[in-house]
C-alpha cells in the first residue's frame, strides 16, 4: 500500500512540473507587451532615423534603451548612426549587443562591416562567416572576400567571391571576381569571367578592353 501511495505521489509531482513547464513555454512564446510610451517613442525615433536626423534619432533611441534595454532596433540603428559619424568604437559595441541579443544574418553582417571599417579584419571575417551560417548571400560573401583580401589571403578571397557569383551572377559581382582572379594570376579564369561580363553587357568597356574587342566611342560603358 505504501509503495502504491509513493508512486501516485510521484506521478502528481511530475504532472505539476509538466504543467509548470508548459505554462512557462506559453509565457515565453507570447509577444511582449509594449507600453504606449515606448511605442510612441519608437515611432518617433524611427521617423527621425528615416529622415537621417542622426543626432535627434540617437537621443530618441537612447531614451528607448532606458525603457527597454534589450531593444534590438535601437541598438542596430544606433550602430548605423555611429558608423555614419565614424564613431566605430560605439558602432561596434551597439552592433555586438544586437548580435548577442538576437544572432541573425543581418545583425552579424552589420557587425562584420563595422569591424571591417575599423580595420579589424580577423573579427570582420569571423562575423561574416557566422552571418553566412544563418543565410548565405552574395553580399555577405563579398564582405568576407574583402576581409581576406586585406589579409592578403587570395585563395580564400577567390573562394568567397566564387560563391558570391554562384548566388548572384550580376556584372558587379563578376567584375570583382575577375579582379581577384587577375590579382591571383589566374589569367584563364580572368578571361573567362570577362567573357561572361561581355555576354551580359556587350558594351562594357572594361570587358571589351581585356578581351581585345574594339567598341565605338559612343557605345562604351564602364
Amino acid at each position: 500500500m505504501l509503495e502504491l501511495l509513493t508512486v501516485v505521489f510521484a506521478i502528481l509531482v511530475l504532472r505539476r512540473q509538466l504543467d509548470a513547464l508548459e505554462a512557462g513555454a506559453t509565457a515565453t512564446l507570447a509577444p511582449r507587451k509594449v507600453s504606449p510610451q515606448l511605442a510612441q517613442l519608437s515611432t518617433y525615433a524611427d521617423r527621425l532615423y528615416g529622415e537621417r536626423k542622426w543626432l535627434a534619432a540617437e537621443k530618441a533611441y537612447l531614451n528607448i534603451l532606458k525603457l527597454d534595454h534589450k531593444n534590438i532596433t535601437a541598438y542596430s540603428h544606433l550602430g548605423v548612426i555611429y558608423s555614419t559619424q565614424k564613431n566605430m568604437a560605439d558602432a561596434i559595441e551597439c552592433f555586438a549587443i544586437a548580435a548577442r541579443l538576437r544572432p541573425s544574418g543581418t545583425t552579424l553582417q552589420n557587425l562584420g562591416l563595422a569591424y571591417f571599417d575599423n580595420r579589424n579584419f580577423i573579427k570582420s571575417i569571423a562575423a561574416y562567416e557566422k552571418a553566412i551560417m544563418f543565410e548565405p548571400t552574395a553580399q555577405r560573401y563579398v564582405g568576407l572576400s574583402k576581409g581576406f583580401l586585406k589579409l592578403s589571403d587570395l585563395p580564400q578571397a577567390v573562394a568567397a567571391l566564387e560563391k558570391a557569383a554562384s548566388l548572384d551572377g550580376s556584372k558587379r559581382i563578376l567584375k570583382l571576381l575577375a579582379g581577384v582572379y587577375d590579382t591571383a594570376g589566374r589569367k584563364s579564369d580572368t578571361r573567362a569571367t570577362y567573357r561572361k561580363i561581355h555576354e551580359l553587357d556587350p558594351q562594357d568597356a572594361e570587358a571589351a578592353r581585356y578581351l581585345g574587342i574594339h567598341l565605338p566611342n559612343r557605345a562604351r560603358k564602364t
